[in-house]
């Protein structure tokens, strides 16, 4: 199996919460599962033999369950900020 960092991953702070905007080529909603720990998100996600690991500090504290949407390769995962 492969493993690779997530390089396209694009942060967008609003007023009452985070829009983390990231490209997984080949993957599937279904396929990324996300760990939220305060202010940090784990984002891993498999497609086939390759597998894509990013951890990001948000430096805010994040609360809720991340909701993921998203198509094509791209996708976001809404955070709501405490």
């Amino acid at each position: 199996m492969q493993s690779g960092r997530l390089s396209g991953v694009d942060i967008f702070e609003e007023t009452d919460r985070f829009r983390v905007v990231v490209e997984l080529p080949g993957v599937q909603k279904d396929d990324i599962s996300v760990d939220l720990q305060r202010t940090t998100l784990d984002i891993v996600a498999h497609a086939g033999a390759q597998r894509y690991y990013r951890h990001i500090d948000l430096g805010i504290p994040v609360r809720g369950e991340p909701v993921i949407s998203g198509n094509n390769g791209i996708f976001d995962i809404i955070l709501g900020k405490v």
